[in-house]
């Protein structure tokens, strides 16, 4: 109740004797009775407690009445003397409210994660952007205009049905590790989903490594000319760091191109004509130019291209063992195949070198792989005699043959002829014309993936590469179960061959056991065996391959079986750490209990297999009211019980029912204010330790996190709501007809540019002031050509800093295209709604809304029979439209320099010169958006300052503004207008007391059912 600080005796006897009689007097009339006038029934005030719970209502009232609006004409009006009167005792009363309130946090209700909440939640949760609240009704917003309240966000009977079927989008998502889970970006439900999941991240994870050449080159050019490029103290780890490449492998390379020609392997052959190569690179006396640099980089992509030649040349080719009577593609044989092939990547073949005293042979190479696919076999022949006829580094003197041999031996054991295999066509190693088979075996049609990539492990990655790259091949496995897999397709669709049935015959299913049983596996094998030794013609390795290929089946099952049963418990620990983060605190030992309970009820009663009660226990997770609300709004530090905590930021004086929020609570009010997100771990590790209170911690804290790409939910929700263009990318009032420039991809840059520079000004703590007048902004290649900038190279996702943006008049917020577009009706501007735009939203300014009956103005600018601007003048001559129309249509009008969709403009639609001139209010003259700036800079940049730390706290504090507030608010005001950065906005917020703490928190249920409201 608002009794404990109601205001003393004289303003209480200045309203009974001088206020109270005022109103009765000069409003009463039509403010009073059974239909009051706007709804507002004055007589109902009797005392200051009253007014004071609608003491924003009474400051409008009082501007009004100083600005002799009310009461309107002709009703009586009241001597200047009086008027001020009662404009004094509100402002007194406000300002006593203030002070005897500063610092009270207000009554924040417990509520589910708005829409946007929840998305982020879900991505930082899982590590997946779902988006699954696109399917949920859209949030209602509060009287400060932002849906992120408990005043707005209530939950309802079919948004509870919308996130369960959001829970199980989540939970079919999750794929089971050998020692915990993770989600993918789709369903992974059926066998395909699961493997182009794993064969992404392995693909991905080899594309991210550095196996350019050129640029190892390019860096040891670095690390050679150190001292002249201004890095005397550069080490090779410091140069490779810097040009991100391996320092492992620049270590290797190094020493190659510096070597003296003293052994003899140095002398002749490709290292003598590399190092040659890398001698003729230019010598720096500093830091190059732009030519210089593309000079280079042209010499080193020039000495990569020889690397990869001889390697192409020079590796070493096999093909599978033969078997008369197997067909060439048998899987047993086709393994030792590839085996041989990632055996041998960092050799040299030295058959491929040509004797001068011998001429070529017509058809190389392939008379040596008689086991290659008769219909690859051509196609490769073909390519191999083109590459040799032509290549003259191949020929060597046929005296010096063992020096040369040594020397491509040396060359090919530090460049390999491949760093890694990410895909095979059905005719391995013939891939021309196959295309896409990403780590496929090349077993023709049938699946099955093989694992080619030792020269990346030994020369590209350390120690935590390799751990990573190990991880997801026995992730793919154990997720996929392709090894299985494979065997069992090949059993009932091939094995068939080696009794004569043909490539594509199979075997009838095994009598008492699985086909995937040791007795099944090596008894193929001893098939398979016993052909191989049914005639002498038969290669005399195949039946060391058939051997090898069984038991590495039979171990990769053994070991998988072992693998799955030791990750069910492991599983459970995965889930108790995802409950623990879903929650944002630690689990209590009950919530640990009861989820490991409900994963055993699955099982043991339901009979749902290990995974299929994972994922319902994550169901449960994500249903519970601990992820959907924040009831962190409720933990003050007096119910914590968690965690010890230690002294922080001083909260004596609380006044009543207050307390500091726990250090949970604190972190999730943190995070969700910064981020709109979950707490990370560092700031729940805080929360732990107890020290998140402290004021150096917690302001640690909230630098760290302006900085975190994360800050992009603050630019997007708090700006989206605050500027009133979160909903843009659905805009469809544009007549795209008549502005064929305006499309999905443009619209959906406008939607980006302010997120961008919010972004930007928060984690560069850039002047509060910059919002308003900055010279630059970002673009994309859609936004540069809308604006008329000078274009820029890449897709719609490349987006540059443009710093020079006033001269093509842009930067800041006010000539951004997304509030020029959206505040246009669609065939002609809208002074109106654009000047509104700028008065309530920027400077915050609080505009009644218009009376029920608005004459309209033409919706076509090019038909109209006058600009906007006259028609607007005449809009105003009605006194009922003039005294609001006064307050913001100059600032629309100063904006007529841009188009229905922001785009510059000297002519209206009609082919009218537009006019660019206002009177602002105060009789102030400005034209353009520099105009609007300067009169915001003379006249109303304290209130453009208040009305951002207002909107800023609050968005952070989860309510509407009130009294107690406005101390603050002044406080950030005159260090803002000091040119403080956004930095220091922030941290005003997140240490002042109505963020630190708690008042009148009622129970979990109590609040949950309030909210249910």
């Amino acid at each position: 109740m608002l009794n404990a600080w109601a205001a003393g005796p004289p303003l209480a006897q200045q309203f009974a004797q001088t206020v109270r009689p005022f109103v009765a007097k000069y409003c009463f009339e039509c403010h009073s009775g059974p239909s009051p006038a706007a709804q507002l029934d004055l007589k109902s005030y009797a005392t200051v407690d009253e007014v004071l719970r609608d003491n924003a209502l009474w400051e409008l009232l009082a501007e009004r009445l100083a600005r002799k609006e009310m009461p309107p004409a002709p009703m009586p009006q009241p001597p200047d003397a009086q008027r001020e009167k009662i404009v004094a005792w509100v402002k007194a009363m406000r300002a006593d409210e203030a002070r005897r309130t500063a610092g009270d946090p207000g009554i924040v209700l417990a509520r589910r994660l708005s829409n946007a909440e929840y998305d982020y939640t879900i991505r930082d949760l899982t590590g997946v952007d779902m988006q699954l609240a696109r399917e949920f009704p859209v949030d209602p917003a509060n009287t400060a205009g932002f849906d992120n309240s408990g005043e707005t966000l209530s939950m309802s009977a079919a948004l509870l049905n919308k996130y369960l079927l959001a829970a199980h989008a989540v939970a079919d998502r999750m794929a089971l590790t050998p020692d915990g889970m993770v989600f993918a970006p789709y369903p992974m439900l059926v066998e395909t989903d699961r493997d182009k999941f794993c064969i992404a991240r392995i693909v991905d994870f080899y594309h991210r490594q550095p196996t350019d050449f050129a640029a190892y080159f390019e860096a040891a050019w670095r690390y050679k000319y150190r001292a002249a490029l201004g890095r005397p103290d550069g080490t090779l780890a410091s140069t490779a760091a810097d040009a991100k490449v391996s320092a492992k492998y620049l270590a290797i390379v190094w020493p190659l191109l510096e070597e003296p020609a003293a052994a003899s392997e140095l002398e002749v052959g490709p290292i003598a004509k590399l190092q040659g190569m890398w001698r003729a690179l230019p010598q720096p006396k500093a830091a190059p130019a732009d030519a210089a640099l593309v000079q280079l980089r042209q010499q080193c992509r020039a000495m990569s291209d020889f690397v990869v030649k001889i390697r192409s040349h020079t590796a070493m080719q096999y093909a599978a063992p033969v078997v008369r009577g197997l067909p060439a593609g048998s899987q047993p044989l086709l393994d030792w195949k590839l085996f041989e092939f990632a055996d041998h990547r960092r050799d040299s073949d030295p058959k491929d070198l040509l004797d001068d005293d011998k001429p070529a042979p017509p058809v190389p190479a392939i008379l040596r792989y008689p086991g290659l696919h008769q219909e690859a076999a051509p196609r490769w022949a073909t390519l191999t005699a083109n590459a040799r006829a032509g290549d003259k580094d191949l020929v060597i003197p046929a005296a010096q043959r063992p020096k040369y041999e040594a020397s491509f031996e040396r060359f090919a054991n530090v460049f390999p002829d491949v760093f890694y295999v990410s895909e095979r066509g059905r005719y391995f190693p013939d891939d021309s014309d196959d295309k896409g088979r990403l780590l496929s075996a090349g077993y023709h049609n049938t699946m099955g993936y093989f694992r080619d990539d030792r020269p990346l492990m030994e020369l590209i990655l350390d120690e935590n590469g390799q751990k990573e790259l190990n991880r997801l091949w026995d992730e793919f496995d154990f997720i996929a179960q392709y090894t299985e897999r494979t065997f069992v397709q090949y059993y009932f669709n091939q094995s068939g061959e080696v009794r004569g049935g043909g490539a594509e015959a199979g075997s009838p299913r095994p009598e008492g056991h699985a086909v995937t049983d040791p007795e099944v596996i090596f008894g193929l094998r001893d098939e398979y065996l016993a052909k191989a030794a049914a005639s002498p013609n038969n290669d005399p390795i195949a039946p060391e391959a058939i051997r090898t290929h069984f038991e590495r089946v039979n171990n990769t099952l053994r070991s998988l079986e072992k693998m799955h049963a030791a990750a069910e418990p492991l599983h459970l620990q995965a889930l108790l750490r995802f409950a623990a983060r879903a929650y944002r605190r630690p689990l209590t030992k009950a919530e640990s209990g009861d989820i490991q309970a409900y994963y055993h009820e699955l099982r043991d009663k339901d009979g749902l297999s290990h995974e299929d009660a994972m994922r319902d226990s994550i169901v449960s997770v994500l249903m519970s009211p601990d992820f959907c609300y924040r009831l962190d709004l409720l933990e003050t530090r007096q119910q914590e019980t968690r965690a010890p905590q230690k002294p922080g930021i001083s909260h004596a004086s609380l006044g009543p029912n207050v307390a500091p929020l726990s250090g949970y609570a604190l972190a999730s009010r943190l995070s969700y204010f910064l981020w709109s997100s979950m707490p990370d771990d560092e700031l729940l590790a805080h929360a732990a330790a107890g020290d998140l209170q402290r004021r150096d911690v917690l302001l640690a804290q909230a630098r760290r996190m302006l900085k975190d790409g994360r800050v992009r939910g603050l630019a997007t929700e708090f700006g989206g709501n605050w500027l009133d263009f979160r909903h843009f990318q659905s805009l469809n009032s544009v007549d795209r007809d008549r502005f064929p420039s305006f499309n999905n991809d443009l619209r959906e840059a406008m939607f980006e540019e302010p997120i961008r520079f919010l972004e930007d000004a928060f984690r560069r703590d850039r002047p509060a002031l910059d919002l308003i007048y900055a010279k630059d902004t970002f673009v994309n290649p859609s936004l540069a050509k809308h604006y008329g900038m000078p274009a820029v190279d890449g897709g719609e996702d490349h987006w540059v800093h443009v710093e020079n943006a006033a001269d093509y008049g842009r930067g800041g917020l006010l000539p951004m295209a997304v509030f020029l577009t959206e505040n246009s009706p669609g065939l002609r501007t809208s002074p109106v709604k654009r000047g509104h735009w700028i008065v309530s939203k920027l400077l915050g300014e609080p505009i009644p809304p218009p009376p029920p009956v608005v004459p309209e103005l033409p919706k076509d600018e090019a038909t109209s029979d006058m600009p906007v601007r006259d028609m607007l003048a005449a809009h105003r001559a009605n006194p009922a439209c003039a005294s609001c129309h006064a307050k913001f249509d100059s600032f629309g009008l100063a904006l007529e320099g841009f188009g229905p969709v922001g785009d510059a403009r000297t002519v209206d639609l009609a082919g009218r010169p537009v006019e660019t001139k206002a009177a602002f209010p105060e009789g102030v003259e400005g034209s353009g958006v520099a105009g609007i700036q300067d009169y915001i800079r003379e006249r109303r940049q304290t209130q453009f300052l208040q009305n951002l730390g207002r909107e800023l706290l609050a968005y952070a504090l989860n309510r509407s503004p009130q009294l107690s507030d406005d101390p603050l608010i002044e406080a950030m005001q005159t260090q803002l207008s000091a040119g403080a950065g956004l930095d220091t906005l922030v941290d005003a917020i997140v240490t002042s007391r109505q963020f630190l703490n708690m008042r009148s928190p009622a129970t979990r249920a109590n609040a949950l059912a309030a909210n249910r409201r």
